[in-house]
């Protein structure tokens, strides 16, 4: 039987639950939503990514927004009816799996793993630098960055091994303070107009013929990073089959709306005119100081200390994404059975936490000694994990809608099975050449060095699918259970 055939076979039935003590809690829909809200980090985002994707979208900014709204729609459309008939927790382990086979599927959790390492470790540069600013800011002592990336390592391995309950009460809070803090931007500027006057943004036709706004897509989607998380936490969360696809919608369109239009008020907050200036020579402060300017000059204390919390609850966030792939992964045999085990008290993934907390401390390490500039270190490493996202959501979308091809459902609408899937692939495959093609303004990289991230992105995905065959040959039983398919 082939790899397809036997993926086509494991899915058609909903496996039945093993006796195994799991996972468990009792996540609503607004718990879900707070958790992967939380990876994009709202405020980090409007501070640290709006800089980046005006500065290739110009005035096309929101259109960017919006473009990236309309594919990761179409892919949360497909992914969510997906779910229905493959309850498996592992999110895209499990789906790449049931849609493409198990060395695709191995490959895709290898990808998902390298991803979101990479971009939890460059956010503790984030938080060792945001924090430093803070505390100096405040007249604290100006201390090495890395201490505070120390401290806050710490923290959250500690809240990864309790469990996703107390970390979602602390995201809950993170989530309202990070967005109130926004909404007053918002504001401010519809009541005062804006540098000169209110409007729609004018778009250049030069933006769309240049290609930047490919590249401004591509790092909109890095504030959409984690919605499909929601099918991680399905053993965690309370009546799955209605609260997994319900937060997946509604994580992506509240965000992308919400981003759409306060980049288009950040546009307007400096005139269409300046703004490309502003982003040139003060990126990293242009939030803080248009929100002082609009609302009031406390607001800028209060973000400097909301932008450290906004970290902090993206990292926790992350955590929880990293050890439920190693957890899954652990559960089917792959890696260190070991992996799968639940604490017998908090329920939670208790050593797939402390591995993942010493993966990111052995990345992150090396950086104390060579980063000077921790924002450096953040930019180039955040741009590579998001294209490695990017690769993993067109997989993703690929299995679907061949999922769907081996596995009709009567009661599945076409427009979710089909249209959505391929509206998707098309919008990712868009994306990721002028990603590839560009790889230089991703990672602020050049040459060659460019280049190997390319191409040490997919051998990570070849690196999973030589696994998965070993262990057909080695370990036919562990190959069968790839993807979560004998839970």
């Amino acid at each position: 039987m082939s790899d397809l055939q036997s993926a086509s076979s494991s899915t058609t039935a909903i496996p039945e639950k093993s006796s195994k003590p799991g996972l468990q809690g009792r996540m609503g829909t607004t718990a879900l939503v707070l958790t992967v809200l939380a990876v994009a980090a709202p405020l980090a985002s409007v501070s640290g990514v709006f800089p980046v994707v005006i500065g290739f979208g110009g005035s096309a900014a929101p259109i960017a927004y919006l473009i990236a709204t309309g594919i990761l729609v179409a892919f949360a459309a497909g992914l969510a009816t997906m779910s229905k008939y493959v309850p498996n927790p592992g999110a895209f382990y499990a789906y790449v799996t049931s849609g493409l086979g198990k060395r695709a599927g191995l490959g895709g959790a290898f990808l998902a793993i390298f991803a979101y390492w990479l971009m939890s470790t460059a956010s503790y540069a984030f938080l060792g630098s945001a924090t430093n600013r803070l505390i100096v800011h405040f007249g604290g002592p100006d201390i090495a960055w890395y201490w505070w990336q120390i401290i806050g390592w710490v923290f959250v391995g500690f809240l990864g091994y309790r469990n996703i309950e107390l970390s979602a009460k602390v995201l809950t809070v993170a989530m309202v303070l990070e967005v109130a803090i926004v909404l007053v931007f918002d504001i401010a500027v519809i009541a005062r107009g804006g540098s000169e006057g209110l409007g729609i943004p004018l778009i250049t036709s030069e933006t769309f013929s240049s290609g930047n706004i490919g590249i401004a897509v591509l790092f909109c989607v890095l504030c959409f990073i984690g919605f499909e998380s929601t099918a991680i936490f399905r053993e965690e969360a309370r009546d799955p089959e209605k609260t997994v696809p319900r937060a997946m919608y509604l994580s992506v369109l509240l965000v992308g709306v919400f981003y759409a239009i306060s980049v288009a008020l950040m546009i307007l907050a400096y005139g269409q005119n300046d703004v490309a200036d502003v982003v040139e020579e003060n990126s990293a402060g242009m939030f803080d100081e248009a929100l002082g300017a609009y609302a009031a000059p406390i607001f800028m204390d209060i973000c400097a200390i909301l932008v450290v919390n906004s970290v902090l609850a993206s990292q926790i966030a992350l955590m929880n994404m990293l050890s439920r792939y190693l957890y899954s992964l652990g559960n089917d045999g792959v890696l260190p059975r070991s992996l799968g085990q639940a604490h017998p008290k908090h329920r939670s993934p208790y050593r797939a936490s402390l591995v993942v907390t010493a993966m990111i401390g052995l990345l992150g390490a090396p950086f104390i000694f060579i980063a000077s500039e921790p924002m450096d270190l953040y930019a180039k490493m955040i741009g590579v994990g998001t294209y490695a996202v990017a690769v993993l959501m067109m997989f993703a979308s690929i299995a679907v809608l061949v999922f769907f091809r081996r596995n009709p459902q009567p009661d599945a609408s076409p427009l979710k099975t089909t249209v959505a899937p391929m509206v998707a692939i098309a919008g990712f495959g868009l994306v990721l050449y002028l990603a590839t093609t560009n790889m230089d303004l991703i990672s602020g990289l050049t040459g060659g060095l460019a280049v190997a991230l390319v191409i040490l992105t997919y051998l990570v995905i070849v690196a999973g699918a030589v696994l998965a065959t070993v262990y057909r040959k080695t370990k036919p039983e562990v190959f069968q259970r790839i993807g979560r398919q004998d839970l």
